[in-house]
């Protein structure tokens, strides 16, 4: 059941760090309700049903008249990276449980002499060996034993009954996960060793890594499936959790969780495959933001997202997020690529940046002024938020320069704190550097936007992009603040600012389709491939994406697929991905699919190698299909509409190197047709848009601010 179809509205949150974001979508009219609240970290659920429960109470409805809910959660992340997830075991290959500590052997930073990596989820005596073996090709030289897997769970259960009696701990060993060399290529032992855990320990959650991660490098799949057990008992918690409050507001239809591929999928399948809602909050604000660069012709765009914790940035091609197939989590340093845990599965390729509107400024020990990574959060939060916080921060500045209404922030739910703002400004960072209190919020303004504007500039470049090409789409409470700024920089003559675009990420639940990713790695090189083997690899891909779609409510009629293979010069070590064709494969493919990686690897680096062999290693199939078309709202323009300021106030412009009285727009009275010119301020509920000097912005059918830098601003 997808829900009831008479029903009229679809529900979207996004739980974030420091608010949480609520989208309610009318299928009728195609109006959206928008809310946003501060999170409740020591129980979410209680913000978000408070949340739902004033969007109903806002539309006159209740539960029984919402089609479907979409949710996207920190949940995944959180406890990865806190360590509260729950207590697991690693049964793998006999002579490899220590490969979560060797990993890949490589240093991610060469100089430093004390260098640290997260410690394993699975301590060292709840990693146990089978004795089993499968080789590379996949072929079965030792079959799983039923009578040594049993000694083998005997034995872990005697260590956790350890662990309960003198370790300390209150929880029993919840879940298992199982990875065994090769299973990617064969799961057989696997499966077989599964079947007796189940038999004898049939309490325990299971997660078998030719599941979750059936794709070459063994640490990684290893990495993965540890992590997808460690996980998946409190997802199941949260989740029923949810379901039942939910059923409290009276909603009787489905939930979907937010993947951080872009898609969405039932709670039996988040359930299953945690893991894929790491990213789940970001993933909804590229879609999001793709989905409204369609609504302005723009396919091709940057999308700037900037929250209360960390700003992040991904590339939109063809109207589409760029898809990476690996992420890391729970860094040492969370900035420093190598130092977390690698996690194999799909996920919008985006970059982070430790610079939200709640990121600290400080004076570092070289006398230096550094803002974030450390967040005030939502508790205690920035200083102007008078909740006890003293250090300043990125939102405090934007206050001190004007960007910000201290009577009007969230609509004037929340007041901020002027006085406090300046105070933390200049006690930590104004003094100690002999500045005034506005040039040191300019600092702290403008060191956020150079740094963010760096690593947008470098990840695009090394996607073999040029960013002055795209256009800049920006969303998140403090992202149209600082957009003007990283365009600036980044050359790019074209802004656009969406309404609501504080609540990008829900908004971008509510558009997005159902949708999974299936993969199995067979390394292979092209002119060895054997047709009929591959078409039935991708036959049996196919067919386990299309039943956990349809599952989910698609109609198998309106369920498509896309396929993909990553390959490489034989030899190398990283790959890259290259679509394929519909239809059945075959020696007339060898030549095509030569051409297609050697167009996508000349484009990324700019040489081929002649003479050098391509090898295919992993085979993808993407179902997909959606819940119901999303047709927003059009305004007509009123040609006898006049927008005037309703104020005016001093706002600090790079343009104009310093302050400048500055008209200021109410959001909500900009027309469709609408031209304003900077310098200009247009404020809303969840964010304020700036418009600076040599600027113009105009207001489209769907009520996006469009803003166009003149060539020499």
């Amino acid at each position: 059941m997808t829900g009831d179809r008479s029903a009229r509205y679809r529900v979207a949150f996004d739980i974030g760090g420091t608010f949480t974001d609520f989208a309610m979508l009318d299928t009728h009219t195609g109006t959206i309700e928008i809310f946003k609240t501060l999170t409740t970290p020591d129980d979410p659920t209680r913000g978000s049903m408070a949340g739902i429960g004033a969007l109903l109470e806002r539309t006159g409805t209740d539960g029984t008249q919402v089609q479907n809910v979409i949710h996207g959660t920190t949940l995944v992340t959180n406890a990865l990276i806190e360590r509260k997830g729950a207590k697991v075991g690693l049964l793998t290959t006999e002579g490899f449980r220590d490969s979560l500590v060797t990993r890949e052997e490589a240093r991610y930073d060469i100089y430093d002499l004390a260098l640290r990596f997260p410690e394993p989820l699975v301590p060292r005596y709840r990693r146990l060996g089978v004795d089993e073996r499968v080789d590379a090709q996949g072929r079965v030289l030792r079959a799983v034993d039923p009578a040594n897997v049993g000694e083998v769970v005997a034995r872990m259960r005697e260590e956790d009954a350890k662990d309960l009696r003198y370790g300390g701990h209150s929880e029993p060993l919840r879940s298992l996960a199982i990875c065994f060399l090769h299973s990617y290529r064969n799961a057989e032992n696997e499966q077989a060793a599964a079947a007796v855990v189940r038999e004898v320990w049939p309490e325990v959650d299971i997660s078998l890594s030719s599941a979750v991660a059936p794709e070459i490098r063994e640490y990684e799949r290893t990495s993965s499936t540890v992590a997808n057990a460690y996980v998946r008992p409190i997802t199941r918690r949260y989740l029923g959790s949810l379901a039942e409050a939910l059923a409290a507001l009276g909603y009787r239809g489905r939930m979907y969780l937010m993947l951080s591929s872009g898609g969405i999928a039932t709670v039996e399948t988040a359930t299953e495959f945690p893991v894929r809602l790491i990213e789940s909050g970001p993933a909804g604000g590229a879609i999001g933001a793709a989905f409204v660069g369609r609504t302005c012709g723009e396919d091709d765009l940057i999308a700037f997202d900037m929250g209360g914790t960390t700003a992040k940035i991904s590339l939109i091609q063809d109207g589409r997020p760029s898809v990476a197939h690996e992420l890391e989590v729970a860094r040492v340093h969370r900035f420093k690529k190598g130092s977390g845990m690698p996690i194999r599965f799909p996920s919008v390729d985006m970059i982070e940046i430790g610079a939200g509107g709640g990121s600290i400024a400080r004076i570092d020990e070289l006398g230096l002024l550094k803002v974030g990574p450390e967040s005030a959060g939502a508790d205690p939060g920035p200083a102007c938020y008078g909740n006890g916080g003293t250090q300043p921060t990125v939102t405090d500045a934007a206050l001190m320069l004007g960007y910000l209404d201290p009577a009007n922030f969230l609509g004037g739910a929340m007041a901020l704190d002027r006085a406090a703002a300046e105070k933390a400004i200049d006690e930590h960072i104004a003094r100690p550097l002999g500045l005034s209190t506005a040039e040191a919020a300019w600092g702290i303004h403008q060191l956020v936007v150079e740094s963010m504007a760096a690593a947008a500039k470098i990840h695009i470049i090394e996607r073999g992009r040029d960013p002055r090409q795209y256009a800049l789409l920006a969303f998140g409470g403090a992202g149209p603040i600082h957009a003007a700024g990283v365009a600036r920089l980044l050359k790019q003559r074209r802004i656009i600012y969406p309404l609501a675009a504080g609540v990008l990420s829900a908004i971008g639940f509510l558009v997005a389709p159902v949708s999974f990713e299936f993969s199995r790695s067979e390394p292979r090189l092209l002119d060895t491939l054997d047709w009929d083997g591959v078409n039935a690899l991708l036959g049996d891909l196919e067919q386990q994406g299309r039943a956990v779609v349809e599952e989910a409510g698609v109609p198998a009629a309106e369920i498509t697929v896309e396929r993909r293979l990553d390959a490489r010069f034989a030899g190398q070590i990283n790959e890259i991905s290259v679509d394929l064709l519909p239809g059945p494969l075959g020696e007339h493919s060898r030549e095509q699919l030569r051409a297609a990686f050697e167009k996508a690897y000349n484009d990324l680096y700019g040489h081929l190698y002649d003479g050098v062999p391509v090898e295919i290693v992993t085979w993808r199939v993407v179902a997909g299909g959606r819940l119901g078309e999303v047709r927003l709202e059009e305004h007509v323009a009123d040609p006898g509409a006049e927008v005037r300021p309703h104020a005016r106030r001093p706002v600090h412009w790079f343009e104009s190197d310093g302050y400048a009285d500055t008209a200021v727009y109410d959001r909500y009275t900009l027309t469709p047709g609408t031209t304003i010119t900077g310098p200009a301020v247009a404020e809303e509920r969840e964010s304020t848009v700036l418009v600076p000097p040599g600027c113009t912005g105009t207001v489209d059918a769907h009520l996006n601010l469009v803003v166009t830098r003149d060539a020499d601003s």
